[in-house]
């Protein structure tokens, strides 16, 4: 077996991170044969629900090395940043006999004591700059072509990701680069329990009840959640209450003068729109699949993804989606979708009313069935585009 650390030098809050590694292990395990074994690498502040779950598909190992602010990861931050010694992440990972370490955002280095696989989520200052300071751009750019160096493999989510890092990297790059997109892997709601039971459970945790509308994206600028209450506002004064239901992260680090959620909490309360958008804010994984498969339908207005967990995840629960003209979203393909210009307030209103007019008469079982038959044959394919990775990197010489 050809062990494989995946390092999660990242905070646990970056959900999005952490469902990447929950969904490549998931993987991973049901491909049989595939000759790896995933070891899972977590700081010791990592709490004990996310470790019980990740050991269900792989090897973990808990070290002071990455939690945040210890003195082992301030001394490995320091070794890294001003000598690019990974000794200490050589030492850790040596006991085991993992000579492979995979998607650490804190491990490349010129000379490479062990191989190393880098993950780049995405490039969003190229297409973003405005919302970042104006020092991030270059620096960002530096790094990329640093990493493009200092690996052995970097690991993309998109081809429209390949194409940006491309501009950046020009032919300089001398690691090998694959695109890998990941596939979501919600845990579907039992066929046994009844959609009452289901809605009653979200009635009394959240006030959710009812048709209506999801929005799960984190509350960041870019994620644009204004397009989509302006458009719950025309609706509503065009004598169609809709009902808009948000989860997410309600901090974006990049505004800090003003909350980007208080803006738009703001709008709400100026438009009189409280019975027709919810924030819910953070919750439980599981409650948002809940209230996923519940939905009318799921929204993602973002101007920007790398590679949207939220459409996969809808994909992955056969739910319909309306989401914006951006590459990705049509690279990413889900069946059951709507498009709208990112700005198009006019667009996404008639797409929210057809979707609210729609019949409701709809076979759902089948669409779960063909979600998940597909959701079979994609997981497949990202285990073995992965494993592809790693027995490559295994072979050469």
């Amino acid at each position: 077996m050809i062990k494989v650390a995946l390092w999660y030098d990242r905070p646990q809050a970056y959900s999005g991170g952490l469902n990447y590694f929950r969904n490549l292990v998931y993987a991973l395990s049901k491909l049989k044969g595939s000759g790896i074994s995933p070891y899972v690498f977590f700081g010791t502040d990592v709490d004990s629900a996310t470790i019980g779950e990740f050991r269900q598909f792989a090897t973990v190992v808990t070290t002071r090395l990455l939690h945040r602010k210890s003195l082992m990861w301030l001394a490995h931050r320091v070794l890294f940043k001003y000598f690019g010694s990974l000794v200490l992440i050589q030492l850790l990972v040596g006991r085991y006999g993992i000579k492979i370490v995979s998607h650490g955002e804190h491990v490349y280095a010129k000379a490479r004591p062990f191989r190393i696989v880098y993950w780049i989520p995405d490039f969003q200052y190229l297409h973003l700059p405005e919302l970042f300071p104006a020092w991030f751009v270059p620096q960002q750019t530096r790094l990329i072509r640093t990493v493009a160096q200092h690996s052995d493999v970097v690991v993309l989510s998109s081809h429209a990701a390949l194409g940006d890092f491309r501009q950046i990297v020009g032919d300089s790059v001398t690691a090998q680069v694959a695109v890998l997109p990941f596939v979501s892997q919600p845990t579907m709601m039992s066929d046994e329990e009844s959609a009452q039971v289901r809605r009653s459970g979200l009635k009394d945790r959240y006030g959710v009840a009812g048709r209506f509308f999801f929005l799960p994206n984190q509350f960041w600028v870019h994620k644009n959640h204004a397009v989509v209450f302006e458009a719950i506002r025309l609706a509503r004064d065009q004598g169609i209450g809709m009902r808009l239901v948000c989860t997410g992260n309600l901090k974006d680090y990049r505004k800090r003068d003003e909350s980007h959620a208080d803006q738009l909490a703001n709008f709400i309360a100026t438009n009189r729109l409280e019975d027709h958008i919810s924030i819910l804010g953070s919750i439980n994984y599981s409650d948002v699949l809940r209230l996923m498969e519940e939905s009318i339908a799921v929204i993602n207005p973002s101007r920007f993804e790398g590679w949207s967990s939220t459409v996969e995840e809808a994909k992955s629960l056969g739910k319909r989606v309306i989401l914006s003209e951006i590459p990705v979203h049509r690279e990413q393909a889900p069946p059951l979708a709507t498009y709208f210009q990112p700005d198009d307030v006019a667009e996404l209103t008639r797409a929210l009313i057809e979707h609210w007019n729609s019949s409701t008469d709809v076979d759902v079982q089948a669409q779960r069935r063909r979600a998940k038959e597909a959701l079979d044959r994609r997981t497949l394919e990202y285990a073995r585009g992965y494993t592809k990775v790693i027995l490559d990197l295994v072979a050469e010489k």
